[in-house]
């Protein structure tokens, strides 16, 4: 099997400590059920990559793949791939662990018997991403927009390589091992807007709004910059920029109903979104009129004249 399953998510994953500086938004996304396509260009230096300039590959893109064992022979999406993301970011424990996770969706199956990935043509290394953290936490924002029908979802920040798991498709090669494919994101952005025919409901255990039903419509994007610095073939070293598009619903494994095993429950594709009671953006006060601004100057001027003779008077005593 390409990926060890302790980087698949369930909905559930492991620990992540939040960076000093890094924004943690509440909220909890677990969605497998999406699809994204576009190209990679491949750069020989962080600079040329971040300027898009000298590129020594590409742009390559993502096409339909085809597993042929056993047979009958399984497709790919039209050029696309599966996909799974799991975020959880400063949530009750009824919703897990904090953690960051991008992945290709190669873990079902509709071989049970055979093991997760057996016979998905998405498992492999071609258009395969992996982006799991849980050492460091990126910029997480978004939750649940007014009336509770749209979740907005934007996370920003590099690594992706906690317990080594960072991972991305060393264009052109086709297929070949996973350790070749090894590395660590410099850049990573995602953007997602999920919209829903019914609005999410009050979690009164958690005090969240949340929702199990599948998406009516999913768009957005992920990009950024990978890099390649795996030991195992320095041929494929380097600087993979990558731009992305997502969208759904819909998925090879929801066409196949195919599953994976979590703990001996066969589980489908699934969809989880929460977060706390949206925010309503309060009313912008008018914009005062020159008249207004005129008058406004001349308080503050007048004030501060009666300040600094106040202050002449009596000063405050100086802060140690």
């Amino acid at each position: 099997m390409l990926h060890s399953s302790v980087f698949r998510t369930g909905l559930a994953l492991a620990a992540l400590t939040c960076a000093g500086l890094a924004q943690a938004v509440p909220l909890n996304v677990g969605y497998d059920n999406f699809t994204y396509s576009g190209t990679v260009t491949r750069y020989a230096t962080l600079a040329d990559a971040q300027n898009q300039a000298n590129a020594t590959g590409g742009p390559y893109t993502i096409q339909t793949v085809t597993n042929n064992s056993p047979l009958p022979a399984r497709a790919t999406r039209s050029n696309a791939r599966d996909g799974n993301l799991s975020v959880t970011s400063a949530a009750p424990a009824a919703y897990g662990s904090d953690v960051t996770y991008l992945s290709t969706a190669w873990y079902f199956t509709t071989f049970p018997a055979n093991g997760d990935g057996w016979g998905n043509p998405n498992n492999s290394n071609n258009g395969f991403i992996q982006y799991y953290l849980t050492s460091s936490a990126p910029t997480v924002n978004g939750g649940w927009q007014p009336g509770y029908t749209q979740f907005r979802l934007t996370v920003s920040g590099g690594n992706g390589d906690s317990s080594n798991a960072a991972r991305f498709w060393p264009v052109p090669n086709p297929d070949g091992p996973a350790n070749i494919s090894g590395g660590t994101y410099v850049e990573f952005n995602l953007n997602l807007t999920a919209n829903f025919a019914s609005p999410a409901t009050l979690n009164g255990a958690t005090g969240w709004y949340e929702t199990t039903a599948m998406p009516s419509s999913v768009t957005g994007t992920v990009s950024g910059i990978f890099q390649n610095d795996q030991a195992n073939d320095t041929q494929y070293n380097g600087f993979y920029r990558f731009s992305y598009t997502l969208a759904g619903p819909g998925s090879w494994a929801a066409d196949n109903a195919a599953t994976w095993d979590d703990g001996g429950t066969r589980v489908a594709p699934a969809s989880l979104w929460a977060a706390p009671a949206a925010v309503v953006p309060t009313s912008v006060a008018p914009v005062p009129s020159l008249g207004t601004w005129a008058l406004l100057g001349l308080s503050l001027a007048l004030g501060l004249m009666a300040a600094m003779r106040q202050g002449a008077r009596a000063r405050p005593a100086r802060l140690r």
